[in-house]
């Protein structure tokens, strides 16, 4: 059986849901594309309790990872996604 997997892309045409800890949306991930975009919402994050966070190829932000990390959400660093799951179904 397949398992459906939601991430939310910042920046997003729509408005992100950080900063609604009590948003009804089922996110399991976050994928940032720009690194300003994630220290910045931290304290969302941890709130939210997303299974993942993913920071795109060229962004690392090794302060918010510890941090997410420590609070048991996996965190991905400089890496591709697309390239990743190109790399999985080969």
């Amino acid at each position: 059986m397949a398992t459906t997997i939601q991430v939310r892309v910042e920046p997003a045409e729509e408005p992100l849901l950080l900063g609604q800890a009590d948003a009804a949306e089922p996110v399991n991930g976050y994928l940032f594309r720009r690194p300003a975009d994630v220290a910045q919402h931290l304290p969302d994050l941890l709130a939210k309790r997303p299974r993942a966070v993913w920071l795109q190829a060229g962004i690392r932000d090794d302060r918010t990872a510890e941090a997410l990390a420590r609070a048991g959400i996996l965190v991905v660093q400089d890496r591709c996604l697309m390239v990743d799951y190109r790399a999985i179904r080969a």
